[in-house]
């Protein structure tokens, strides 16, 4: 029948059509076309990503490479490893970097200068990839360059950074699951990879320009809201989609376990301090149910209790629990509450305060109570040892408090922390059989040591540090001197869209 054959043959050309694509790939197959490179499919969501450290023209040491330089400090290693070193990794973000400072008064130096105390048959290295501004997600392809450089440890600190890049970010790890899963699944065919490494040059530059137009890539580097004029008032509860980033943290820290766990490079959590007594919120936000008249209330009410504060602590801790209670999701109501708890000597409840005005704080800047409990839960069902920086400088603080005593600013810890968080770091490895230290003695060699490493540095790298401190704090406050922050616009509750 004619019509039969009419429709055969139709359905034998599109057979055939289909039949193309696995000879296509039979012969790219055969002919080594496409092959796969040592890639991640994750790190797809960025522009394009550069290698951290690059081989001199010695070729003796590979070295920060100097297009990278405007987030991470100088630091080097042998291109050929000695056969008696033991080379650690440090990831993280400024705090791991030593700003306000830089790398010489680093935890990671004062750890290598311990080392050399506390184990003194082994030749330890600690490499600093301290990234300003990198968040978790911006130091997994570091992680994953420098399983290429031989290393024996890899230390990672986070948590500080995850709501910098909170609208682009959420952008980005909001795209539909199914884009990621069907770009997996051509992945695996060569003749895709081929076709995609013929258009590289234009992939690239659409990347780059589908970034710009505000499509879900990330930039090549961090590209900060506070680094723009106007980056604080785009902040808002909404714009933070903080369950999102709390859930993609685990997902990062569990991508940076498993990489480091394929390599056999050992791994170590550390969870980075929060100044909770001397740092108000960045940024307050009444809730939604907050009426206008309720608010205007609040403000009345908050500059009675810090009247209060001298004259009745009593009457002023009440005020300021039922202020709470009005609206609980107003940070700086919470850090008024932590200091009248201080001032009148309840020490635990001026913490559980300080903690709330953080988690509420919406430029959270610090790392929340959610960040921190994902890191702890991620590590405890991978085995990961974790060591609580914020827990250890707390012990230190003669009230139990995290504030200016043990750190600089809002999270940077002073030159005295530093050391204290490389002694307990090496006391960590000890436990954990990673390294054999002497049974005692050595922490008095290594603080003299600590002591001569900070009066050999000049009187400049203490001056640019205080500089760059007024800087960061004026940062913080959102002074940032960027480009206007044109790229979100706003609606007419003045929350990002």
């Amino acid at each position: 029948m004619p019509k039969n054959r009419k429709l055969l043959f139709r359905c034998a050309a599109v057979l055939l059509g289909f039949a193309v694509l696995p000879l296509l790939e039979m012969t790219c197959r055969i002919g080594g076309w496409g092959a796969d490179q040592p890639t991640n499919d994750a790190f797809a969501e960025f522009a394009a990503i550069r290698p951290l450290f690059r081989m001199d023209d010695s070729g003796q040491h590979y070295r920060v490479a100097e297009d990278r330089r405007s987030f991470f400090a100088e630091d080097s290693f042998a291109v050929q490893k000695p056969s008696n070193e033991y080379r650690i990794f440090v990831f993280g973000g400024s705090t791991v970097q030593g700003r306000p400072y830089s790398v010489p008064t680093a935890f990671g130096t004062f750890l290598e200068i311990g080392l050399k105390h506390a184990a003194p048959s082994k030749r330890c290295e600690v490499i600093n990839c301290g990234g300003v501004s990198y968040a978790s997600y911006r130091l997994l392809p570091i992680m994953q360059e420098c399983l290429n450089y031989q290393p024996d440890l890899y230390i990672v600190c986070t948590g500080h950074n995850e709501f910098l890049e909170c609208i682009t970010y959420a952008e980005v790890i909001s795209a539909a699951p199914i884009v990621s899963e069907t770009y997996r699944q051509l992945h695996g065919w060569n003749s895709f990879r081929l076709l995609q490494n013929a258009m590289g040059g234009a992939a690239a530059s659409d990347a780059r320009s589908s970034r710009r137009s505000g499509d879900s890539v990330l930039a090549e580097e961090v590209d900060a809201l506070l680094d723009h004029q106007g980056g604080l008032e785009a902040y808002s509860r909404a714009a933070l989609h903080a369950d999102q980033v709390v859930e993609s943290f685990g997902h990062n820290l569990q991508r940076a376990i498993d990489m480091s766990g394929n390599a056999g490079v050992p791994l170590l959590f550390m969870c980075p301090p929060s100044n909770l007594q001397n740092c108000p919120p960045f940024k307050s936000e009444f809730s939604a149910q907050t009426d206008d008249d309720t608010r205007r209330q609040i403000a009345i009410d908050l500059r009675t209790a810090g009247q209060l504060q001298t004259t009745d602590r009593q009457a002023a801790i009440a005020l300021l629990k039922q202020i709470t209670a009005v609206d609980d999701r107003f940070a700086f109501s919470w850090y008024q509450l932590g200091q009248a708890c201080m001032l009148d000597g309840r020490i635990d409840d001026a913490v559980a305060a300080f903690q709330r005005a953080r988690d509420e704080d919406i430029c959270p800047l610090r790392m929340t109570s959610g960040l921190h409990d994902m890191m702890v839960s991620v590590a405890e069902d991978n085995a990961v040892p974790l060591l609580d920086i914020h827990q250890l400088l707390q012990q230190t603080d003669r009230r139990n408090v995290v504030g200016d005593s043990v750190l600089i600013d809002h999270i940077h810890p002073s030159f005295t922390s530093n050391q204290k968080i490389a002694f307990s770091m090496i006391d960590r490895l000890q436990s954990l059989n990673v390294i054999a230290v002497k049974p005692n003695g050595w922490q008095s060699s290594a603080q003299a040591a600590f002591d001569g490493h900070l009066h050999s540095l000049d009187d400049l790298y203490f001056l640019h540090g205080q500089r760059t401190l007024k800087s960061l704090e004026a940062w913080a406050q959102g002074r940032g001197d960027g480009p206007p922050l044109s790229r979100f616009d706003k609606d007419s509750t003045g929350t990002a869209k």
